[in-house]
C-alpha cells in the first residue's frame, strides 16, 4: 500500500511549523508586553504597583505622576487619577502617598521573568525608561488619550484633570472657551435684568422716602396745631381764673386768702374765749383790738359777685379717625373695580 507522505514534503512541513510556532510565540510576547506595559512611561513595569482601581504602574512613575501633580494642583486636597479609569485616589500627603504603594510580587516575578529572556534589550529599555521619566517631569505623559484613544504624548488637562493629547486638549479648550463665552452671555443678560430691576426698586425706594417725609411733616403740622390749640385753651382758663380771683378779693375786703385765713382763726379764738366760763381781761381786750380791724364789708355786693362759667367741648372722634392711610395702588385698583355695578343699564 503506497503512502501519501514524502521525504521532499517533510522539510516544508517543518518550516511551517516553525513558523507556525515562531509567530505563536511572537503573539504571545506582544501580548505579554501590552499587558506588562506601563500605561505611564510605556515601557514593561518596574516594581508594579496596584492602585485600587486594579491598574498597575511603576513603582517610580507613580511617584513622579503624583509629586507632579500634587505640585501643580491648585486645590488643598491631594489626589491623582488613575491614567486608564480616572478612578480618584486621595492621598494626605507625599509620604501618605508612598506607603500606600504596594508591590505585586506575581507581576514583579513576571516581569523579572521576561526580562530575563531578553537582556540584550534592557539597556535600550532602561533608556527609554529615563526619556519617559524625563518627559513626565515636565508634566507631560505618553500613554492612551483619554478622548481619541490613541498612545501619544498626553498632558494633564487642568480643567477637568484627564490626560489628552495636545488635539483633544486643544478641542476641549475651545469647547471650555465657547462655553465660559454662553455662560458669560447668560451672566450678562441676568445681571442687566436684575440692574433695571434694582433701578424700578430704587425709584420706589425714592417714593417711599418722600411719603415717610409727608407723614412726618403732616405729623407735625397736626401735632404743632393740637398744640397751639391746646396752650390757647390754657391761657383762656388761667386768665379767667386769674380775673375770678382778682373780683372776689378785691369785692369782699380781705385783699388775700392768708388775711382771710386770719380772721377765720381770730373768729373761732374769740368764740371760745367768749364762751368760756373764766375770761381774762388781758384776753378780752387783745380779742376787741383784733375785731376793730374788720374790714368794712357789704354783704349785698358779695353776693352779686358773679363767677365767670367755662364750657369744655372736646372732639372725642379723634381718638377713633385714622388721619394717616397708606395703601397698595393695585389692591385699592382692585377694590374699585369689584365695587364697579355690574348691572347693564347702570353702566350706560
Amino acid at each position: 500500500m503506497a503512502s501519501n507522505y514524502t521525504h521532499s514534503d517533510c522539510p516544508d512541513s517543518i518550516s511551517e511549523c516553525s513558523s507556525t510556532s515562531s509567530t505563536s510565540s511572537k503573539i504571545k510576547d506582544d501580548l505579554l508586553n501590552e499587558i506588562l506595559m506601563c500605561g505611564i512611561c510605556l515601557s514593561r513595569m518596574t516594581s508594579p504597583c496596584c492602585l485600587p482601581c486594579a491598574h498597575s504602574f511603576c513603582r517610580s512613575c507613580l511617584l513622579d505622576y503624583a509629586q507632579n501633580t500634587t505640585i501643580n494642583s491648585t486645590t488643598s486636597i491631594n489626589f491623582i487619577h488613575c491614567p486608564y479609569c480616572k478612578y480618584q485616589l486621595n492621598f494626605r500627603s507625599f509620604e501618605h502617598f508612598e506607603s500606600m504603594l504596594i508591590i505585586n510580587p506575581i507581576l514583579k516575578q513576571l516581569c523579572e521573568a521576561l526580562d530575563a529572556s531578553k537582556l540584550n534589550n534592557s539597556d535600550q529599555q532602561h533608556q527609554q525608561h529615563q526619556q519617559q521619566q524625563q518627559t513626565q517631569s515636565n508634566g507631560i505623559y505618553r500613554a492612551r488619550c483619554h478622548t481619541c484613544g490613541l498612545l501619544k504624548m498626553l498632558k494633564i488637562c487642568k480643567h477637568c484633570s484627564f490626560m489628552l493629547c495636545e488635539n483633544c486638549r486643544r478641542s476641549h479648550l475651545l469647547d471650555v472657551h465657547r462655553e465660559s463665552k454662553l455662560q458669560l452671555n447668560t451672566l450678562e443678560t441676568r445681571i442687566e435684568i436684575i440692574n433695571k430691576k434694582r433701578l424700578e426698586m430704587d425709584k420706589k425706594s425714592e417714593e417711599y422716602n418722600n411719603i415717610r417725609e409727608r407723614i412726618q411733616n403732616y405729623a407735625q403740622r397736626f401735632i404743632h396745631q393740637i398744640e397751639q390749640q391746646r396752650d390757647q385753651a390754657l391761657q383762656i382758663i388761667n386768665d379767667q381764673q386769674n380775673a375770678n380771683d382778682e373780683m372776689f378779693w378785691s369785692g369782699n375786703g380781705f385783699d388775700n386768702g392768708e388775711k382771710l385765713d386770719f380772721f377765720n382763726s381770730l373768729l373761732q379764738t374769740g368764740q371760745k374765749k367768749l364762751f368760756a366760763k373764766n375770761i381774762t381781761d388781758k384776753d378780752l381786750m387783745e380779742l376787741s383790738d383784733n375785731l376793730q380791724t374788720i374790714p368794712d364789708i357789704n354783704e349785698k355786693l358779695i353776693e352779686l359777685i358773679q363767677f365767670t362759667q367755662l364750657m369744655l367741648e372736646l372732639d372725642e372722634t379723634l381718638l377713633t379717625k385714622q388721619f394717616i392711610r397708606v395703601c397698595d395702588t393695585q389692591e385699592t385698583t382692585k377694590k374699585n373695580d369689584n365695587e364697579k355695578p355690574t348691572d347693564i343699564n347702570s353702566q350706560i
